[in-house]
């Protein structure tokens, strides 16, 4: 799961920094195409990260707490260094996603009042 986690983050700072440079590139011409492709992808790149803070966040708390119905012990006594670093990558993760669905929402706005 943590893999997951590491590459989705990944993939979402790659995806909006490609982003960045293709909005900032699209001078003039056509720019209606390539903001309702942009809005578009966002949404993916907003439901990856969400999916991943989800099952991360899930693990981890089976990592505090344990599972007493499979019998699964608590970790993060053993592991605290470890789980603490997870428990802060999610909370960064968590803030990206949501200044990430913000731009997303001005973004949609700025793009339904150029086509309406």
């Amino acid at each position: 799961m943590v893999r997951y986690f590491v590459v989705v983050n990944a993939v979402a700072c790659a995806y909006a920094i490609i982003s960045l440079v293709l909005t900032l590139a699209s001078k003039g011409g056509n720019k209606g195409g390539l903001a309702l492709m942009i809005t578009t992808l966002d949404l993916v790149i907003l439901a990856l990260l969400s999916s991943a803070n989800g099952a991360t966040g899930g693990i981890g708390l089976i990592g505090i707490r344990g599972n007493s119905h499979v019998q699964w012990k608590k970790v993060c006594n053993v592991f605290d260094k470890f789980c603490h670093q997870m428990l802060a990558g999610l909370v960064l993760s968590v803030l990206g996603s949501a200044i990430f669905l913000l731009l997303l929402v001005i973004s949609a706005r700025k793009l339904q009042k150029t086509h309406y």
